[in-house]
């Protein structure tokens, strides 16, 4: 006589017997003995808990008995989400740590931004002209009134940070793998004339305002019009008032790029840019529409890759080519 036994979904039933086991050994006290015969006292501190033991073992027998594929997959998405998560968490405690650095230089920010009005003003001579200085002396009136009530002082600045902190954020969550398209060589969105006065993590920039600096500040004159890097998708542009105005735009192979103190917009969400187009107008200067934070004209540019700030600069032409050629377009 042959006896089969038909067993429906053999590798659920076989996790289910493994179960059992576990829960023999785990309360009638003989898993405690044996445990005590074989763990060295000095590992209780990294051992791995007995119901993780039992997911790691049926995990480890489905495996065996299915080639893995699916359950590796599984393995792998957890654990992915769990890194991501992580490296959110520390990335929220480390802008939160900036933003209270940046709070507590508020006072020296302010006075600053009040110092570089007054040298822009000079620096102008005869050329700033009746409506000029009434625009600086508005922006003076702006940061002087800050200066004397530190609460409000406190809600702008922290407003324009966690501006600038959320437009960085999501031009990172934007910048993911092209699959497989080459990113594009990018142009500067304005000249460097001047250079650049701050760099990508540059250390005096951060001793100054007390938080990371993920870009290049070009210094511009404002409403110097800005120009996309590359060919691409206008994602975001915000309009934050005094506050920090930005501008992101997606091109191929995954990189983003974003435009940081823009006065004047010029493009739409959706709208599709080509390299050199004008899509904005420089700010910077204190106490004006998309200024924020700054100390002074110039642009903000920043640029991501595989969700990650980079930097800008070796992926832009020479800074003093870029600036000789463009003295000699003016001069044709």
């Amino acid at each position: 006589m042959q006896i089969e036994i038909d067993i429906p979904r053999p590798y659920l039933t076989l996790a289910w017997i493994v179960g059992i086991g576990w829960a023999v050994v785990h309360f009638t006290g003989f898993g405690n003995a044996l445990t005590a015969q074989t763990v060295p006292p000095s590992s209780s501190s990294s051992s791995v808990s007995a119901p993780a033991a039992y997911d790691t073992a049926v995990r480890a027998i489905i495996a065996q008995h299915t080639g893995g594929d699916e359950e590796q997959q599984v393995v792998s998405d957890e654990e992915s989400g769990r890194v991501s998560s992580i490296a959110r968490a520390e990335e929220d405690i480390r802008i939160g740590r900036a933003e209270q650095e940046m709070l507590s230089r508020k006072a020296d920010i302010l006075r600053g931004q009040i110092r570089v009005l007054e040298a822009e003003q000079q620096s102008l001579g005869g050329e700033l002209t009746p409506e000029l200085a009434n625009q600086f002396k508005a922006s003076e009136r702006i940061l002087q009134s800050l200066l004397q009530d530190q609460q409000r002082a406190e809600d702008f600045l922290r407003a324009a940070f966690e501006q600038m902190s959320a437009a960085q954020k999501a031009a990172g969550e934007l910048a993911v793998d092209g699959e497989g398209e080459t990113a594009p060589q990018l142009l500067w969105p304005v000249t460097p004339l001047l250079g650049v006065s701050a760099t990508f993590h540059d250390a005096s920039y951060e001793e100054r305002f007390g938080f990371r600096h993920d870009a290049l500040d070009i210094p511009t004159a404002q409403g110097t019009p800005v120009l996309a890097a590359a060919d691409g998708i206008v994602k975001d542009v915000s309009d934050h008032g005094l506050g920090f105005n930005s501008i992101t735009i997606k091109h191929a192979g995954g990189l983003v790029t974003l435009y940081g103190h823009i006065e004047k917009f010029s493009v739409a969400v959706g709208q599709h840019v080509s390299a050199g187009e004008v899509i904005g107008l420089s700010g910077g200067r204190p106490g004006t529409p998309g200024a924020g934070l700054s100390t002074g004209p110039h642009l903000h540019f920043g640029v991501y890759t595989a969700g990650e700030a980079v930097n800008p600069q070796p992926l832009l032409p020479n800074i003093l080519e870029a600036a000789r050629s463009s003295e000699t377009q003016e001069g044709e």
